[in-house]
């Protein structure tokens, strides 16, 4: 994604992300590895692991052995850090749905922010091991 483009688009993430933030407070870093459901309105649930890297400047999704790849920190913003979903080569799903994960508790909040054609999704993710 251009740098150009990643501007543009970095606002609308965070306003869509902070509108659908269920009322709690953040607690804690993102990094290490988390597990959950992903669903939405019309949309089929997904189990998701994620993975954020010590600095929270990156890490990996998936959704099966066919389905994942690295994300890369796009903006951090309203208590959002906002992740744009890469594929890894032989990935045979679509990338750049954009990940926007906010820690609540013992949990990481997750909303997807979908590419044109997609549907949002969320859901609470746990920790995973690893």
């Amino acid at each position: 994604m251009s740098l150009r483009l990643r501007g543009i688009l970095a606002p609308v993430v965070a306003a869509v992300c902070a509108a659908a933030a269920p009322a709690a407070t953040a607690g804690g870093p993102l990094t290490g590895a988390w597990s959950g459901v992903l669903s939405g309105s019309g949309a089929h649930s997904n189990r998701i692991v994620i993975v954020v890297n010590a600095r929270e400047t990156a890490g990996s999704w998936k959704i099966s052995a066919t389905c994942h790849g690295p994300l890369a920190l796009q903006s951090i913003s309203s208590g959002y850090h906002h992740y744009i979903r890469k594929l890894a080569p032989g990935a045979t799903c679509a990338g750049g749905d954009v990940d926007c994960l906010k820690r609540v508790g013992a949990s990481v909040y997750d909303t997807v922010t979908p590419r044109p054609g997609a549907r949002a999704v969320s859901g609470t993710l746990r920790p995973a091991p690893r």
